[in-house]
């Protein structure tokens, strides 16, 4: 779930080796599918139940403006996680952005149902984004867009080498105090991945005995 006790902050990660990242399967009663017709409802219903939006018409909405502009990538593109029932779990997208000038590929709208969440999902959906990637045949570079209250997130990012953007402003990015508010962002994100970093060890150490 989002952090939202933490000042919020846009950011961007950059990835620019996309041939090495580590590998990681889905759990057994998981499967990855693509887009199908009628799962822009199920992407507003993952969206929503993690507070990524404040109703479920925005989210809908998001995907209508973000996504069906162009309908042929979404089957191949717009990735789901269906559990043993055949609900949609999670999602992620390999899709279009033009923050750097010109048209890269990104990893888009990453989210997973909360009573889902700690189960590798997203991990496994980066894995399979970063393949297709290749398979395509774009550039040797890729990015993604986040925010300070996502660093759980963030710290997964990062486990695929994705690192923190720090340059100049991006194209069509709104906050006129980028370079300032991006040294804030990203201390602040280190700080928060380490405290959570900490917790998980400790959890894990009182869980071993």
């Amino acid at each position: 779930m989002l952090d939202k006790s933490i000042p919020f902050f846009p950011v961007l990660m950059v990835k620019r080796d996309t041939k090495n990242y580590p590998r990681f399967e889905l759990p057994v009663g998981y499967a990855i599918t693509g887009y199908r017709e009628g799962f822009e409802n199920r992407w507003a219903d993952i969206i929503y139940s993690v507070e990524h939006t404040d109703t479920w018409q925005q989210a809908r909405d998001i995907f209508e403006k973000e996504f069906m502009s162009v309908p042929e990538l979404l089957p191949g593109q717009c990735l789901f996680v269906l559990d043993g029932k055949g609900e949609a779990v999670a999602t992620a997208s390999l899709w279009h952005g033009d923050h750097f000038g010109e048209t890269h590929q990104r990893i888009h709208w990453v989210a997973t149902r909360p009573e889902h969440q700690g189960r590798g999902l997203v991990k496994a959906l980066m894995t399979r984004l970063l393949d297709l990637h290749n398979e395509l045949g774009y550039k040797d570079f890729i990015y993604l867009t986040t925010q300070t209250w996502s660093y759980k997130a963030i710290n997964i990012y990062s486990q695929f080498g994705f690192v923190p953007y720090i340059g100049e402003k991006p194209v069509n990015w709104k906050d006129e105090n980028f370079d300032k508010n991006n040294r804030l962002a990203w201390k602040l994100i280190d700080e928060k991945i380490s405290e959570y970093r900490q917790k998980k060890q400790e959890t894990k150490r009182l869980q071993n005995g």
